[in-house]
């Protein structure tokens, strides 16, 4: 009888004390949810599943003692914190999360040295190249030649990106420049509160974890701290990467080898602009045609005068087979002989009547 009172005290002295974190545990958990999406506030966590079931065997624990001690340890309890939301909306309107994205078209005369101040321009910026490629030269079957290229994303830092886009622009000639924005602040601050919620349940959890006493109580604590515990790494992480995609900015570049540099040329206006317009590419492409069909000629002329060379050689040979073979048939061919005088027909001149 004495070890069952004793027995009935212990359950008595622990089981609020399970109830009140437990309770604790969802009020966090409801705080921070505030913040969540809707399909992720709609779905209950493993830890939030297992504070609920510890938090039901309390209340009914406590409900035979009357809930004298209930209550007690509840006006003990610290605080309600401030919702996560509220301090959102305050720092989103502070600091915003902004991803700045910045592509560049370039020109260059020398492409080995422009790739290689551009690297020294990044660098000495702060920040890095993240990736590269280089096409070579090739020949197109019109004979054109294709010059090389490079493809570069670097990683600059946001308050420097203006100042290394003007160096760039001092090295190569830049063609075209775009820029956007990516606005993530929604996105940051909502996984910060979850971080935030979470980290509240972890503690919740090791709390309770400390005071648990039977095997079966310590396994479902440790695999809801597990996941909990996953959840924040994840988050964490995204963090991370996030701060970096902000305080890094990304500069895409396309470098092209160029002969010269392209001109833009104002538009012109009157019809005299216009017709001088005409006449300056037709002149342009005139001479683009002849230096076209003078590196056609100089290409493949020796190859044409090799084969023509062939050719004529093979008609020569045919032309002089058929020569001799003429000849050997016309030696071939017997005489025939003349044909008989017709009757009445007078007589040559050379033969005389016989007397």
């Amino acid at each position: 009888m004495m070890n069952w009172e004793v027995k009935k005290m212990k359950r008595s002295h622990w089981v609020p004390l399970f109830a009140v974190l437990a309770a604790l545990s969802l009020l966090l958990s409801a705080c921070g949810a505030s913040s969540y999406p809707k399909t992720a506030a709609a779905t209950p966590s493993p830890a939030m599943a297992d504070s609920a079931a510890y938090g039901g065997y309390a209340e009914d624990a406590a409900a035979d003692m009357g809930g004298f001690q209930m209550q007690s340890l509840a006006a003990e309890a610290p605080a309600e914190a401030p919702e996560p939301s509220a301090q959102v909306s305050d720092e989103a309107l502070a600091d915003r999360k902004i991803v700045k994205h910045s592509y560049l078209s370039l020109e260059t005369m020398e492409f080995e040295r422009a790739l290689a101040q551009i690297s020294e321009l990044v660098s000495g910026a702060g920040g890095y190249v993240e990736s590269q490629s280089v096409d070579g030269r090739s020949l197109s079957y019109r004979g054109s030649y294709y010059e090389r290229s490079a493809s570069v994303t670097a990683r600059v830092p946001a308050e420097k990106l203006d100042e290394v886009v003007a160096g760039v622009g001092g090295l190569c000639n830049i063609v075209s420049r775009s820029e956007n924005m990516d606005d993530i602040t929604d996105s940051y601050f909502d996984a910060q509160a979850r971080l935030d919620s979470l980290r509240q349940q972890e503690a919740s959890l090791l709390e309770i974890l400390s005071k648990a006493e039977k095997l079966e109580d310590v396994v479902q604590l440790q695999t809801a701290l597990s996941d909990v515990r996953y959840q924040i790494e994840s988050l964490t992480a995204q963090l991370k990467r996030m701060d970096s995609q902000v305080t890094y900015s990304y500069l895409n570049m396309d470098l092209r080898e160029v002969v010269e540099y392209q001109e833009t040329a104002a538009k012109p206006k009157t019809f005299g602009e216009k017709l001088s317009a005409a006449a300056t590419r037709a002149g342009n492409h005139l001479v683009a045609s002849v230096q076209g069909l003078l590196l056609f000629v100089v290409e493949v002329g020796p190859l044409l005068i090799l084969w023509a060379v062939i050719i004529l050689a093979i008609l020569l040979a045919v032309r002089a087979i058929l020569r001799a073979a003429k000849k050997r048939r016309g030696k071939r061919a017997p005489k025939q002989p003349a044909a008989p005088a017709a009757q009445g027909s007078p007589a040559p001149e050379n033969e005389k009547p016989q007397e």
